[in-house]
């Protein structure tokens, strides 16, 4: 086996190994539907004040260096472990991320929005590993399509719509999320895929009211 082929199971490897902690996330949106908001919110402030302690303290020697590269430090992504200065980490991101949508959005779409970035991000990625043959920069058309489609099946889920024009607006939304999945911007996808689908489609649905 040369060593490309190593490389290349390593990094399916770790990839699959970050999308299962990331689907694990997933608890956190569904326990919504069995916590208060008020207390949620408190969980999620809590959370997010210790993954920002811990990404300070994880760049600097001792304890917490030490024990986070040993358990996690094979999966962080580069730009992650650069020690110029302090990056937060995906994690970091998308409980700040879960913190925002409970903060601003009503409770189905605050769910839909988390579940949103924590399963059809992990179904691109893991498409696009596997599957993945047409390229737009660093993602694939196999991985969009597999976002999109994970996303159609949520939305119907999660918001059961109860007329059509609600169902295009889920639709549209969907469709707009998973076209901004493909752009490389600087912010972190945790952070941008579930406030952009939660704004779109808060304003999308409420303009029915306006027709």
């Amino acid at each position: 086996m040369s060593m490309n082929s190593n490389a290349v199971k390593t990094g399916i490897s770790k990839e699959l190994k970050r999308k299962a902690i990331h689907l694990f996330s997933s608890v956190i949106p569904l326990s919504y539907y069995f916590l208060e908001r008020k207390l949620l919110l408190v969980l999620l402030t809590a959370a997010f004040a210790a993954m920002v302690i811990i990404d300070i303290l994880r760049n600097r020697k001792g304890f917490v260096k030490d024990t986070y590269g040993k358990f996690l430090g094979d999966i962080l992504r580069p730009h992650e472990v650069k020690t110029e200065k302090i990056y937060f980490t995906g994690g970091t991101f998308i409980i700040l991320a879960f913190l925002l949508c409970t903060l601003i959005f009503e409770k189905n779409i605050a769910v839909l929005s988390m579940l949103i970035v924590v399963v059809c991000d992990s179904a691109a990625a893991i498409t696009g590993i596997v599957f993945g043959r047409h390229f737009i920069g660093g993602k694939t058309i196999e991985g969009s399509l597999a976002f999109f489609i994970s996303g159609i099946v949520l939305f119907a889920v999660v918001m059961k719509p109860d007329n059509l024009y609600l169902a295009f607006s889920g639709i549209l939304s969907v469709v707009i999320t998973a076209l901004f999945e493909l752009i490389p911007f600087k912010i972190d996808d945790n952070l941008s895929i579930p406030l952009l689908f939660g704004l779109v489609y808060s304003l999308l649905s409420k303009t029915e009211f306006l027709i």
